[in-house]
């Protein structure tokens, strides 16, 4: 084995720790969504997880729904679709241009 093989072999494992990590706690995270019993915040709460807009779609309020979309598509416009005054100028306030 040469200098540089072991160089990189010990460059490699902590690379790869810090990844099983991660993957770790975006597991642990969306298990922890699958035990809560309201569809809409399971949903909400996976979408969060797994930055999924696929699961803000399952959210059947639609002020919500759109609430959930906006954050994880980072678009404002979904902001303005919300007929609750208070959450939109909430989530206009807080979702990036």
């Amino acid at each position: 084995m040469t200098i540089n093989n072991i160089a990189r072999r010990y460059r490699l494992v902590p690379l790869c720790m810090i990844a099983m990590a991660w993957m770790g706690e975006a597991m642990a995270g969306s298990s922890e969504c699958y035990a809560i019993k309201d569809a809409d915040k399971r949903a909400y709460c996976l979408a969060q997880v797994k930055r999924d807009p696929g699961n803000c779609y399952r959210i059947k309020d639609g002020d919500n729904r759109n609430q959930c979309l906006a954050e994880i598509k980072m678009q404002r416009g979904r902001c303005y679709a919300i007929k609750g005054q208070d959450m939109r100028i909430t989530c206009v306030a807080t979702t990036p241009k």
